[in-house]
């Protein structure tokens, strides 16, 4: 704990951990925590760029569906889940390590004004972020057995296919995948085309190779078998819980559905959701020797180096990248 910050708890009166000890009770939003934590500084920049991490880290946890309003919710695989959104979704090293420090921050503050009993952050070790941290890809071998491993006559299992086949098919970023919707899929010219809203709000159209098309409209049958109908602005993926509600999916729901049937093959490397990302690019990129500045338009990389990253090597949807993908797709069933 660094001294300002135990100067900051020594000046903590009786009335402010009142205050904290009945938050709770009182249902205080977990903003209040920040704007207590945040007079420690001077500066307004500092305090408006700690309010700005901090709001982004708990904005992440309520797409998850956890709710914090006191510091002792936050728990260790919080930070975890977090820190991996942002390395998929390819922030800086500066921007993931400051980010993550103002958590770190937070929580030390909270442990000196005796808000929480212990660092929950202490039992994550957490390697130091790489600005080109390497992602483990899939073999072909172990997407085929990843995709064939839900009991697809669940719903849920069907689901989980279709998170899986749309992730190695499409090389989707985890947040684009959760954020489709049933009117992003659309007949353009010829082609069944997905509209992808990627980062800084930029749109790409990719078209649905036939494999891909018919796993969505096999889950969509699916869904009907169990009485649920999409209706227009419906999330294409949504949870079990939430179906009825059409409530999307989140990230870290994605994040376990990868961990639990990559366990359940056996296959025993560090995984993710970008793992796939990072397997359908660089298998574009080495197997079918596709040009990489259509590997970086199919994957909505701004910069080709970016897409030179996964280093194992159309404009128009006639000549997309997606039709590129075949994972020995006979073999899929």
């Amino acid at each position: 704990m660094s001294k300002k910050v135990y100067e900051v708890a020594t000046k903590v009166d009786q009335d402010l951990k009142a205050k904290f000890q009945e938050a709770e009770k009182r249902n205080v939003s977990i903003q209040d925590f920040i704007q207590d934590f945040i007079q420690q500084f001077v500066s307004d920049q500092t305090k408006k760029a700690y309010i700005t991490d901090l709001k982004n880290f708990f904005d992440f946890l309520k797409k998850g569906d956890v709710h914090v309003h006191h510091p002792d919710q936050i728990k260790g695989h919080h930070f975890q889940f977090y820190r991996d959104e942002l390395i998929e979704n390819g922030y800086s090293s500066a921007t993931i390590n400051r980010r993550l420090v103002a958590i770190r921050s937070f929580i030390k503050w909270a442990m000196a004004c005796k808000l929480i009993d212990y660092n929950p952050l202490d039992v994550v070790k957490l390697p130091k972020v790489q600005t080109e941290s390497p992602t483990l890809a899939f073999d072909d071998d172990e997407v085929i057995k990843m995709i064939n491993s839900p009991d697809d006559s669940t719903m849920t299992g069907a689901t989980h296919k279709l998170v899986m086949i749309l992730l190695f098919s499409l090389g989707l970023r985890r947040s684009e995948l959760v954020n489709i919707t049933v009117d992003d899929l659309r007949k353009e010219r010829k082609h069944w085309a997905i509209r992808i809203k990627g980062k800084g709000g930029k749109e790409r159209h990719l078209p649905l190779a036939p494999p891909v098309l018919e796993a969505i409209k096999e889950n969509t049958d699916k869904r009907a078998t169990f009485g649920v109908q999409y209706s227009p602005g419906d999330y294409l993926l949504c949870t079990q819980k939430t179906r009825y509600k059409n409530t999307p999916m989140s990230g870290t729901t994605v994040y376990r559905i990868i961990e639990k049937y990559a366990k359940a093959c056996g296959i025993n490397k560090k995984v993710s959701p970008h793992s796939c990302r990072a397997t359908a690019i660089s298998h574009l990129l080495d197997t079918q020797k596709t040009p990489i500045r259509d590997v970086a338009i199919f994957a909505g990389h701004s910069k080709i180096t970016t897409t030179e990253r996964y280093d194992k090597r159309r404009e128009g949807l006639d000549n997309s990248a997606a039709y590129d993908i075949d994972y020995k797709s006979e073999k899929v069933s």
